[in-house]
């Protein structure tokens, strides 16, 4: 007796799933070299006509990873993009907002993205789309969500909440990228709680908003 078509197509996307898993994990090893559609079928297992018939081609299959692990993070932006409690201050809104990220990096997924994302996009023009599109930019527009909140509760200067935004977690991102992917812990290793503590101070003072005192 054959499947019925929702079990057809459940385990079809369990297998693509398990695929995608195995993918990002070779994509992610620092070997120098990128590895080929057919290297990527070897670590998944499969050969490439079985991964053909599940992406189609080697820019759809990383394309794939991406926007997996974006399905799986909607809680994560959605936590950042939610309308803040009256008692949250602007200063712990935004170190809350950076540790999340460190510790994400420092997980199985997040940090492996941004280095495919780097490692692979730099070498293709649409892979590098699909990783702006994918993982960087949803991060940065929630964020400017959460900062727009800021500006409408009078904690931050009225601007361009896109600018602040990188501004915000672009020395971040470097300072993973240098001790975690670069290997800075071995020549010069950074306490990154420290940087965010130092960070949000300065940012405050550029962004904070100066409230008049009354009758002031």
């Amino acid at each position: 007796m054959s499947r019925t078509l929702g079990a057809r197509n459940a385990q079809f996307v369990e297998r693509r799933n398990a695929l995608i898993a195995r993918a990002k994990d070779r994509l992610a090893l620092q070997t120098g070299n990128s590895p080929s559609f057919r290297e990527l079928a070897l670590a998944c297992g499969v050969s490439v006509a079985t991964l053909r018939h599940y992406f189609g081609s080697r820019d759809a299959l990383i394309k794939a990873v991406f926007a997996h692990y974006l399905q799986g993070g909607q809680r994560h932006l959605e936590r950042t993009r939610e309308a803040l409690a009256d008692t949250v201050t602007f200063e712990f809104s935004l170190h809350e907002f950076l540790t999340r990220v460190v510790k994400a990096w420092s997980g199985d997924t997040v940090g492996l993205l941004h280095r495919i994302g780097l490692a692979e996009g730099l070498r293709n023009r649409a892979t590098a789309l699909d990783y702006l599109v994918d993982v960087l930019e949803p991060t940065l527009q929630a964020l400017e969500q959460r900062l727009q909140h800021h500006v409408t509760r009078g904690d931050m200067l009225d601007g361009d909440t896109r600018h602040a935004a990188l501004m915000l977690l672009s020395p971040v991102l470097l300072a993973l990228l240098h001790q975690h992917d670069l290997g800075g812990t071995r020549c010069r290793p950074l306490a990154v709680p420290a940087l965010i503590d130092e960070h949000v101070k300065i940012f405050l003072r550029a962004y904070g908003a100066r409230k008049v005192a009354a009758g002031g």
